[in-house]
């Protein structure tokens, strides 16, 4: 039996059309991808990180065959097309090995086993643990694997029909894997680069707000080692060198700095302050880079911080507005007041920061009036714009206390799968007395209308940047064509010259016998002949 084993990593396509998922390779499979390759066991991971937004849809049939492990992680929109994938696997090739995992498995394993038929469900993080797991998953049977399974923390699986869960204590080291393994990604190529690098810095939030999966995703707030975010700098310049991200004319390229708060809020001294040095030991490692990254609004009252940010190419924020109303604010947990948001959006913008605000609608103070007034403000204090309709999320409390919607608008019967692709955030999936599903996505169609949404610029980019691709394609084509006509040319010449060196070398070869054989004549009757020399090849 082979040490080798080949594993499939899975992130399926979203159904939201969000060009940001494209663009921002989700990192949770980077970093499992990471740990199995550094993982010391009985076996060897040959690694493939498949992203549908990608790399197209992937075939369970064709694509899964010989791979013994399918891993498969998925947030809320996406998971039916997860379900989708782990059951198809199972059905085409029966003695594959699949773990799912993420924001909407971990935390609802039930649904996941019934729906998906996979093996093991992973809660939470994974890097110190999924070597072992897959370890023993391909190692062990029946009543032998029940029981090795039990030994690992923070995983589900079935026993009987019934779901046995292992519990996690405390939290992992968030660098445990120091660089991401974006080599595993299929097709990365200098043909068909990243749009944007991306680099982890923090796990975790410093808040707690109602609606935010991340508080029990990611407990804490933990920065990884300084050593560790120059490291994952350099690693990024160096696929950037190599054609792996997309670089403009000047030679620089973006990077998206972590998915939460990169630098903290002025009140978390302790982080705030690290944060900063941090910062300005990143100059001279981010020169060619355009910084993208996930602040707080009160980052505007910390000028210090943000003429650091912008020393080291922080060019754009994405800052949570959520709503301009208090009374919201206060009920979702979200520490802000708008008056203050306004200034400190408005000291921001003078900066010269390009500003994405992001917003929830539909909260319990909403109407339809005020929500259309707060695009008018939103829209003077941001330069872009994201929106989305309030949307219960597992681990939140959102999640029990809103009534869910089926499909059609109705309430969801009793045991029924909610409607997972309708989780974009484009309409109400709880029952809402003010809007009902179709009259929901009216009011989205009518607030976004309004703004200048950050998908634009990233549809506009991709764009551009896939007329670049078909440009350097053609160029390499023609090129090739060119020096294939050119090696076809060279080769006829050097055709041609061999022929005439050896025809040449014939005729001479024949002189230099008629006149031996002349010479021989004279030598035998006393008389002595001068052989001239052979004349050089022409060098035509």
């Amino acid at each position: 039996m082979s040490r080798i084993k080949r594993v499939v990593l899975v992130q399926p396509r979203s159904p939201g059309g969000n060009f940001e998922y494209v663009a921002i390779p989700r990192q949770g499979m980077l970093f499992l991808s990471g740990a199995l390759a550094q993982w010391q066991g009985p076996y060897l991971y040959d690694r493939e990180i498949w992203f549908e937004d990608r790399s197209g849809k992937i075939d369970p049939d064709k694509d899964l065959d010989g791979v013994d492990v399918l891993m498969v992680s998925a947030l809320i929109n996406e998971v039916p097309r997860g379900f989708e994938i782990g059951r198809l696997a199972k059905e085409y090739h029966p003695n594959i090995i699949t773990v799912g995992g993420g924001p909407q498995m971990g935390p609802l394993p039930d649904e996941a086993f019934r729906e998906g038929r996979f093996d093991v469900i992973v809660q939470r993080e994974a890097e110190d643990i999924i070597g072992q797991l897959l370890d023993v998953l391909l190692t062990h049977k029946d009543d032998e694997l029940k029981k090795s399974l039990a030994k690992i923390p923070g995983i589900a699986f079935q026993v009987n029909g019934d779901t046995d869960q292992t519990r996690r204590t405390g939290v992992i080291s968030p660098d445990l894997v120091e660089l991401p393994d974006f080599y595993a990604i299929r097709d990365l190529t200098p043909s068909k680069p990243m749009a944007g690098g991306v680099i982890e810095t923090v796990r975790g939030c410093t808040e707690n707000c109602s609606y935010c999966q991340v508080i029990q995703q990611f407990l804490g707030y933990r920065m990884v080692k300084r050593e560790t975010e120059l490291k994952r700098l350099a690693q990024l310049r160096q696929m950037a060198a190599d054609g792996l991200i997309h670089t403009n004319k000047d030679g620089r390229f973006s990077v998206f700095v972590s998915d939460d708060l990169h630098p903290p809020p002025l009140r978390a001294v302790k982080y705030r302050n690290e944060r900063l040095e941090r910062i300005k030991g990143w100059k001279g490692h981010s020169d060619d880079m355009y910084l993208i990254c996930q602040a707080r609004a009160e980052v505007g009252q910390d000028p210090e911080l943000s003429h650091a940010l912008q020393d080291i190419g922080m060019e754009m924020l994405y800052v949570g507005v959520e709503s301009s109303n208090a009374k919201n604010l206060e009920l979702v947990n979200k520490r802000q007041d708008p008056g203050q948001v306004h200034k400190d959006m408005t000291q921001l913008n003078e900066m010269g920061f390009s500003i994405v605000a992001m917003t929830i609608i539909g909260l319990p103070y909403d109407t339809e009036e005020s929500i259309m007034e707060m695009a008018d403000w939103v829209t003077g204090i941001s330069k872009y714009q994201t929106v989305n309709l309030l949307t219960p999320l597992p681990a939140t409390s959102n999640w029990n206390d809103l009534v869910p919607l089926d499909a059609n608008g109705d309430i969801l019967p009793e045991g029924e799968m909610r409607p997972y692709h309708l989780y974009t955030g484009r309409q109400l999936v709880y029952q809402d007395e003010r809007w009902g599903l179709e009259e929901s996505r009216r009011l989205f169609n009518r607030f976004q209308a309004k703004l200048n949404p950050v998908d634009h610029l990233y549809a506009r980019l991709f764009r551009l940047i896939e007329r670049y691709r078909i440009r350097l394609a053609a160029k390499s084509e023609g090129l090739s064509e060119t020096l294939s006509y050119r090696r076809k040319e060279l080769a006829a010449t050097g055709r041609d010259l061999t022929e005439s060196i050896s025809t040449r070398v014939n005729e001479l070869g024949e002189a230099l016998k008629d006149r031996i054989d002349s010479s021989k004549k004279h030598l035998l009757t006393g008389n002595t002949l001068k052989i001239a020399p052979p004349r050089p090849a022409s060098r035509e």
